[in-house]
């Protein structure tokens, strides 16, 4: 029904005491993406300013350490979280707290 149509329906159904309602309904994704891991190493080195390692892979995740461009990383995970975004787990290997690093930030050497 057109919109112009729903407003004369409804209009017409509030002038003689009706009450109208209506439903809209939002289909929801069957399941949400699936989010893959694998254990491997490797070096990456920042392109970015600066960026956030966090504590989990997401944005949403506390930061917990600030690396600069051209820093040195040492990667032993990696995860496609739900939203199909690459996340690397660095640690320590070169002083840098353990936690997560968007690989939007970063660069495999």
């Amino acid at each position: 029904m057109r919109a112009s149509a729903i407003h004369r329906v409804s209009t017409l159904a509030v002038g003689v005491g009706l009450t109208v309602s209506a439903t809209i309904s939002v289909a929801a994704p069957a399941s949400a993406a699936a989010i893959t891991c694998q254990t491997t190493g490797g070096d990456l080195y920042v392109t970015a300013t600066s960026a956030p390692v966090r504590t989990t892979y997401y944005e949403t995740g506390r930061v917990i350490d600030t690396v600069h461009r051209a820093d040195r990383l040492y990667f032993t995970q990696w995860c496609k979280n739900s939203k199909g975004n690459l996340w690397y787990w660095v640690d320590k290997t070169y002083g840098v707290k353990d936690g997560w690093i968007y690989s939007g930030n970063v660069a495999r050497i």
